[in-house]
């Protein structure tokens, strides 16, 4: 999500990394200098998992006011796929709704921004779009629990600004499987928000657009401009600034700070004072044309250490010739190669003509594709064939149809 402003000039990020598993996830904040914050925060009450999914900046104003934006990435999952998982998203949005009121207890208007992936409303997927009309269906989706949590924070708290300004346009989305090659037929997901405080005037929300055409990734950006002229410039840059960073300080490492000095003075090898030393007293370059028995002593232990101890003939001890090791071939090799000539017929055949041709997709008699389940479970790595077209509107004869076959 982006949030445009009026200003000119350069950005100061700041960035929330994952402690628990390294480049897993996170979230990054650019802000322009003019509205650089006073104070940045990481939300450990709502991130308990340590995931980098929440980062704080907090903005002065002239009034007397200050302004919070929240950057939240929160955790995907679903009750029927990982219930575990299902109820740390849960937690996750209900930490974050506690959260935003809790700042604004404090006298601070907030700002969200970011991936929330919660589909509000049956607008919001393409999916839940096309079911809109069983009973079933839509009871279910309006009783998901993180449907539940998120009407509330909108209903209590926050003012969702694409809907304010769209409160019925469908097939707006900002999220595509990118492995169904659903962004082609725009079948996706609307789960990427920019909701602001309540507390806000009402003109504060002067457009929101998604940006569709920006490609990249599975996502596309949420363009908000907002009424913000009375943010203040803070006269400190928060010790949490990238600029910090002892990677982007600009001051370059000695390469004598890359290795460690032993502690154990009778072993120098390694260490910079024996490398040192080495290259004060280089050895002797080799006289050309005189033969060296280097090679030949590591070629006579390489024969002694790997010659083979079978019961063949051919193989007697150590002293063993070259030639003998090459012929001599072991028992058990025979036996297996013989087991492979007996069924030549069908292994020579399936190696040499590979898999069998793709067979045709029942709805469009297009060539199927071939796939692996990565799900965890009995099937997980077993290969199937499927329509090739992407996943769309099923009324759509551009979409992907319901053929489905194993491999084995």
């Amino acid at each position: 999500a982006v949030v445009s402003t009026q200003s000119t000039g350069g950005f100061y990020s700041f960035f929330s990394f994952c402690k628990a598993k390294q480049g897993y996830s996170g979230v990054v904040t650019y802000v322009k200098k003019a509205f650089c914050p006073f104070k940045v925060e990481f939300g450990p009450d709502v991130d308990s998992e340590c995931e980098g999914r929440i980062l704080i900046t907090f903005h002065k104003t002239s009034s007397s006011r200050s302004i919070a934006v929240i950057n939240a990435y929160v955790p995907c999952g679903y009750d029927s796929e990982d219930p575990a998982r299902y109820q740390v998203k849960l937690k996750f949005l209900d930490g974050l709704h506690t959260l935003s009121k809790g700042l604004e207890a404090k006298n601070c208007d907030v700002i969200i921004v970011g991936d929330l992936n919660v589909k509000a409303m049956i607008i919001d997927s393409a999916e839940a779009f096309e079911n809109r009309h069983s009973l079933e269906f839509v009871s279910a989706w309006h009783g998901a629990s993180d449907k539940i949590i998120f009407r509330k924070m909108i209903e209590e708290t926050f003012i969702d600004c694409f809907r304010s300004i769209y409160p019925s346009r469908t097939e707006s989305f900002t999220c595509w499987n990118s492995g169904l090659n659903a962004r082609v037929n725009n079948y996706g997901t609307r789960i990427d928000y920019i909701l602001v405080s309540k507390r806000f005037q009402d003109n504060t929300i002067r457009s929101c657009e998604i940006l569709s055409d920006v490609m990249g990734s599975d996502h596309c950006p949420v363009l908000a401009d907002l009424q913000l002229d009375y943010v203040i410039e803070s006269e400190t840059i928060p010790p949490e600034c990238s600029i910090y960073f002892p990677e982007l300080k600009g001051t370059q490492k000695r390469i004598s700070s890359m290795f460690k000095r032993k502690l154990d003075n009778e072993s120098t090898s390694g260490t910079i004072d024996s490398i040192n030393q080495k290259s004060n007293n280089p050895k002797k370059p080799k006289t050309v044309g005189k033969k060296s028995n280097t090679m030949q002593a590591k070629l006579s232990f390489a024969l002694k250490t790997h010659v083979y101890k079978g019961n063949d003939s051919n193989i007697a001890s150590n002293n063993t010739t070259v030639d003998a090791i090459i012929n001599a071939t072991p028992p058990s090799f025979k036996q297996a190669s013989n087991k492979i000539n007996d069924t030549s017929g069908v292994s020579a055949k399936s190696l040499l003509t590979g898999l069998p041709k793709p067979p045709l997709c029942s709805g469009h008699k297009l060539r199927s594709t071939l796939k692996t389940v990565t799900k965890d479970g009995k099937t997980k790595g077993k290969r199937f064939y499927c329509c090739s077209l992407p996943i769309g509107p099923s009324s759509s004869p551009k979409s992907q149809c319901n053929f489905f076959k194993w491999l084995d």
